[in-house]
């Protein structure tokens, strides 16, 4: 699927539950409303005045497919896994009361239990967790679908206004002004009755209110303007939300805002404006028992900068309270070749990276720290061709070398600074080197966590970085990399890019993981370049790489889709570079070959770049190919994606086991 996926209507959820339709004589069981459909469960148990389902009841399952919900349950198993159509992951635990929506932990009325090799849900929760909103009268109880989330970004060249529900979004233009925007969103109702006050990039304030009554609800979204801005609506990969652009300015929507694939906003007859929640500037955060997952911490993309207002439940860092300063880069000729000194007032960390023949190049990123007007790169001579120093954003320093071939380079950091080396002779090793570390003020000498290189002329050696001796620094820690996105859409058929399509499989992992009890980093969370717009191969893959290097994480997992010049390859296969890859592959890829129904392709010894250069395990898996039209139907199927993931994710559990329990800090 992708951005132009057509818009579900009620129609389709009328088909959805046609099968579901019970007379009301033939049972006295409680019935139930949805999509203007009445049904009844079967598979049902009572604890006090509480309903626990049957995740087999048929009348459940067909709900779960009318909500585009996948459950995971095998008899044994200790959690029940619900994944949304959002995605997000609700992890149920057998005997426990407490259960995540997300990274959200909420305590349900009644533990889940098992009955006859079938789990029973507190349905309550789980309605909640679906977002369905149970409303009780009379002889029927609905569940009306919610407009679960509305979320206000700025993005620099205007505002983003993205609306979120259980089902998928259809929004109808009802009202349109230079100073007004409203949709309606026809069969969902909100709990989120507020009015929240923006005022910039164009947008003054967002006005959310719901009219209609249980089962025929809609709910109005209204944008209000500056008068001199432009509103342009784009679509999501499964239609369950629906973003507004604004773009200040009359011509600068167009730049603003990407291309719009979703459907155009359907028109209607101007309506009377409803009557709008009370002018009140308040923060549009979810009441006490909305049905809102908050914001993992671990969600966010390493190298994006923090927002000044961080999204609920996201964790803000403390503030630094110094930056280190670069005062000066000097050259000293030495009997081995030429040393720089980079001499620091304050402490800084860093990493480094030298990159084999024939790129040569060297660049080492100096975190927390400014460039000071004297610290001018010096005049090198041989082997060295050029010095660069910049700050490349408010708290990082990079200084990068062009070296003239094949060259041992090594980083000492001190309590003035640090000392890049290059030595004159040519070096014989054919391998990327890198490291991290401290230097500068009260910083002792120690030694890097560096690799040596490998030395050439045995094929049966790894050219690889860094030593196989792995120890993570944050063993708790998974680094997940979507293929390809932003200038990069990767491969594309029918309109469908590998880029969206390995974000949607990569966030649905996050969610299972997170779910397990790991944290995870994903190298970008959005459809965007993780390094910058257009740049090159080496730069993209490497600053993928840097994030999990930097993080000291346990394992990392690129997720990419195949695609041939004709419709032939198809199967699944997983990508390793280095010896300590291979145990971690062949789980991943046993776990996919099992579960997933593709042709099994196996597993595949082959330096590409982002396991090659990731210092702990880490794989690459193609999923499936685009350009083979069996392929095609899984790959553009969520049900299929969220099978990819659970694989993925179990391939994590048999390789690694479960996340070690959080060092606690000492009292």
């Amino acid at each position: 699927m992708n951005r132009s996926i057509a818009r579900i209507s009620s129609a389709f959820f009328a088909l959805c539950f046609a099968l579901l339709c019970v007379p009301r004589a033939a049972s006295a069981a409680p019935l139930w409303q949805f999509a203007g459909r009445t049904f009844a469960f079967t598979h049902v148990e009572k604890r006090a005045s509480t309903l626990l389902v049957g995740i087999d009841d048929p009348a459940l399952r067909r709900l779960f497919h009318a909500l585009g919900a996948i459950v995971t349950w095998k008899p044994g198993a200790r959690y029940v896994l619900v994944a949304t159509g959002e995605p997000t992951i609700v992890s149920f635990a057998i005997g426990h009361r407490t259960y995540d929506i997300g990274p959200l932990a909420v305590r349900s009325a009644v533990a889940p239990i098992v009955r006859g090799g079938e789990a029973y849900l507190d349905f309550d929760a789980l309605a909640r967790a679906l977002g369905l909103r149970k409303i009780t009268g009379g002889a029927v109880t609905i569940l009306q679908p919610q407009i679960t989330n509305i979320d206000v970004r700025d993005e620099g060249s205007g505002m983003r206004v993205i609306a979120r529900g259980a089902i998928p979004l259809q929004a109808r233009l009802v009202r349109e002004s230079a100073r007004q925007m409203t949709y309606a969103f026809v069969g969902l109702g909100t709990r989120l009755l507020r009015v929240r006050s923006v005022d910039a990039g164009g947008l003054v304030a967002v006005e959310i209110s719901q009219v209609g009554t249980a089962a025929h609800p809609t709910t109005y979204l209204t944008l209000d303007l500056d008068g001199s801005s432009h509103v342009a609506q784009v679509g999501s990969l499964d239609g369950r939300d629906i973003g507004f652009v604004i773009a200040p300015g009359a011509s600068a929507v167009a730049a603003a805002a990407p291309v719009v694939r979703a459907p155009q906003i359907a028109r209607a007859a101007p309506l009377a404006r409803p009557s709008p929640t009370p002018q009140v500037a308040v923060a549009l955060r979810p009441p006490p028992n909305a049905e809102l997952p908050t914001v993992s911490p671990w969600n966010r993309v390493a190298n994006e900068p923090l927002a000044t207002s961080p999204p609920v439940g996201e964790v803000t860092p403390a503030p630094l309270v110094a930056l280190a300063r670069v005062d000066a880069i000097q050259a000293q000729l030495t009997s081995s070749g030429i040393t720089l000194h980079v001499a620091l007032t304050g402490a800084a960390s860093f990493d480094w990276h030298h990159l084999r023949a024939p790129d040569n190049r060297f660049w080492i990123d100096l975190h927390g720290a400014t460039l000071a007007p004297t610290a001018i790169p010096p005049s090198a001579g041989v082997p060295i061709e050029d010095v660069r120093a910049h700050q490349i954003d408010p708290q990082t320093v990079r200084i990068a070398l062009s070296v003239d071939g094949a060259h041992d380079i090594s980083v000492t950091p001190d309590a003035t600074g640090l000392d890049i080396a290059v030595n004159t002779a040519p070096s014989l090793a054919d391998a990327s080197t890198a490291g991290t570390g401290v230097a500068g003020t009260g910083t002792p000498s120690v030694a890097l966590a560096a690799a040596a290189p490998v030395a050439g002329g045995d094929p049966n050696l790894w050219s690889v970085n860094p030593v196989a001796a792995y120890v993570p620094t944050n063993p708790r820690l998974i680094v997940i990399d979507p293929g390809h996105g932003g200038s990069d859409r990767g491969a594309v058929r029918h309109g469908v890019a590998e880029a969206v399509l390995t974000l949607d499989m990569a966030k649905r992992l996050r969610a299972i993981l997170e779910a397990r009890g790991w944290q995870v980093i994903m190298t970008r969370t959005k459809d965007v370049d993780v390094y910058a717009p257009y740049d090159t191969a080496e730069q993209e893959l490497q600053a993928r790489d840097n994030i999990a290097n930097r993080a000291g994480a346990r394992l990392l997992v690129s997720i990419h889709v195949n695609a041939y010049i004709n419709a032939g390859p198809n199967g699944t296969t997983t990508y390793y570079a280095k010896p300590i890859d291979l145990p971690f592959a062949r789980d991943v890829q046993n776990e996919l070959a099992a579960q997933v129904g593709t042709k099994n392709d196996g597993i595949v010894k082959s330096h590409l770049y982002i396991p090659l250069h990731a210092f702990m395990p880490a794989c690459l898996v193609e999923t499936a190919f685009l350009s083979n039209p069996d392929d095609f139907a899984l790959l553009t199927d969520p049900a299929w994606r969220q099978k990819v993931a659970v694989a993925i994710a179990d391939g994590i559990t048999d390789y690694a086991g479960a996340p070690p329990p959080a060092i606690q800090p000492q009292q």
